[in-house]
């Protein structure tokens, strides 16, 4: 999440924040401006700006995940994402089941491909979709995670970690 952008959406300074949060002015500052590290804050501070924007701490942190992709039921590949690229891992080289033509792609790569899976960032009432996902920004990596890339053309979908679905509880046709 970008915490400046959120603020810039909801129309409120940084001071209204430090005020409804009870975090320092001085304290907040520096995180909203990426001068200080979220993972270096304490519990509390992520509490309190978790319980304001009304999302889960780690909805507070962009991150992401590795995940596992599917045709149907049929694992085809696992994406394991490092701080500079993502490996694939894949398990089949059927190309109407794949979507990663090499094993390893850059960060950037690995969001157009996700980018793909989602709907078109500048449609129409776009801000409709993002809300019914509780997201307040087009994020290829958040849209995935919630959609699980599910889309109406294929049986292509993902499975994050700690997951238990199957085709059918994803599919939408």
């Amino acid at each position: 999440m970008n915490i400046l952008s959120e603020l810039k959406l909801r129309n409120l300074s940084i001071n209204e924040c430090s005020k409804k949060t009870g975090i320092p002015y001085g304290a907040l500052y520096p995180l909203i401006h990426g001068q200080k590290n979220l993972e270096k804050c304490e519990y509390a501070t992520l509490k309190k700006l978790a319980d304001f924007f009304d999302c889960d701490i780690e909805d507070l942190f962009d991150t992401q995940e590795d995940f596992s992709v599917f045709w149907e039921d049929e694992k085809t590949a696992d994406v394991t994402v490092t701080e500079n690229k993502a490996y694939v891992k894949r398990y089949s080289t059927n190309p109407a089941k794949q979507i990663f033509s090499s094993d390893s792609i850059s960060l950037f790569e690995l969001g157009e491909i996700l980018k793909w899976r989602c709907w078109d960032e500048h449609r129409e009432n776009i801000e409709k979709y993002l809300f019914k996902l509780g997201l307040t920004e087009f994020n290829p990596y958040k849209i995935c995670r919630k959609t699980h890339g599910v889309m109406f053309q294929d049986k292509i979908w993902f499975m994050y970690k700690g997951e238990n679905l199957t085709w059918s509880d994803v599919k939408c046709r």
